[in-house]
């Protein structure tokens, strides 16, 4: 048998990695933590420039997001920070990523693609003190026989601390790549809302799901909001954020926005107004919506669905940009002609 001592070990060492997902490319923090600034005890990691044609695109501030056709190069920086409370020395490298099951969905670390291939960092290793910052430069060199796809990865920062029991922690934050091959601006990124359908589950809270297809040639990543009104005695609520989901191209997907403290809502029947968005796209679909009984279980409502498409235009890019505008500055060109 194993002795207590191993055994604790064994189970420390299951719990002691942690690996945060590059969400927002700024440190990767609470979804309440405002953007671009690092939690407290931990690393931080977020992108500094962005291709000026994408200069009102939010996932261009937030990502690496570009087409490029083959055989271009091209540099972005990214801003690394330590606020760990101690002197570190952080690992930056590329990792494998793709887009699956609604997710941008994480490989496995030292897991490569060719995406990653194609990635270089000026600074693979940076020793920070205690609030100190580095910007590290990100050089992406397309062959000239790449595939025209969409390929996806992270830039990450890690890293390891040992613990008092001489397990090693790892912490990893990262910004993420979303790089389409070919010429010109590349295919366009659309999607569409097919239907809303109300959920009531098990603990009796209520959600509206809404089917998604992303009927585009990039990757896209949706959020939005609810609103109900007009449910029994003139009841509304609102609006209400959803989940955030990520479509590969041709793929469809759902997007799940939970109602909050939803056990005693009426079943109604209510007006739901969805309304989601991936950068400067924006569509809508309104339905009448009856949730299930409470005490249904894991049960699914009835819905009468109508949808439009709204032009993603200056005001939804001004609103957006607005919320990480603050900490992200938009690169003039460089001088080279590769870079872009």
């Amino acid at each position: 048998m194993r002795s207590l001592p191993a055994l604790r070990n064994l189970l420390a060492f299951l719990a002691v990695v942690l690996v945060a997902v590059g969400v927002p490319a700024s440190a990767l923090a609470a979804p309440d933590q405002p953007a671009g600034e690092t939690p407290a005890g931990s690393i931080g990691i977020r992108l500094l420039d962005a291709p000026v044609a994408l200069k009102d695109d939010p996932r261009a501030l937030r990502y690496i997001v570009d087409n490029l056709p083959p055989g271009t190069t091209i540099t972005r920086h990214v801003l690394v920070s330590n606020d760990t409370g101690a002197p570190a020395k952080i690992d930056v490298y590329p990792g494998a990523a793709r887009v699956a099951d609604g997710a941008f969905a994480l490989a496995e670390p030292g897991e490569k693609n060719a995406l990653t291939s194609w990635i270089t960092v000026d600074r693979p290793t940076v020793e920070l003190a205690d609030g100190e910052q580095a910007e590290v430069a990100v050089t992406i060199a397309v062959p000239k026989d790449a595939p025209e796809i969409e390929q996806y990865a992270v830039i990450w920062a890690s890293h390891k601390a040992p613990a008092s029991n001489g397990i090693t922690n790892e912490s990893r934050v990262g910004v993420r790549v979303y790089l389409s091959v070919g010429p010109g601006n590349g295919p366009p990124a659309d999607f569409t809302i097919s239907s809303l359908t109300p959920r009531r589950g098990p603990d009796g809270l209520a959600s509206v799901v809404a089917t998604v297809t992303n009927t585009g040639g990039r990757a896209v990543d949706l959020s939005g909001a609810l609103n109900l009104s007009g449910g029994p005695g003139g009841l509304s609520a609102g609006p209400i954020d959803s989940a955030v989901a990520t479509i590969a191209p041709g793929e469809d997907g759902e997007v799940v926005i939970s109602v909050p403290d939803s056990t005693a809502l009426p079943a109604g029947p209510w007006n739901a107004d969805v309304k989601l968005e991936s950068g400067i796209l924006e569509h809508d679909m309104s339905a009448t919506l009856m949730f299930p009984d409470k005490g249904d279980g894991d049960s699914v409502g009835a819905s009468d669905s109508t949808s439009w498409p709204l032009i993603g235009g200056i005001v939804v890019a001004v609103l957006a940009v607005a919320g990480v505008g603050a900490y992200l500055v938009v690169r003039k060109r460089r001088p080279s002609g590769t870079d872009q």
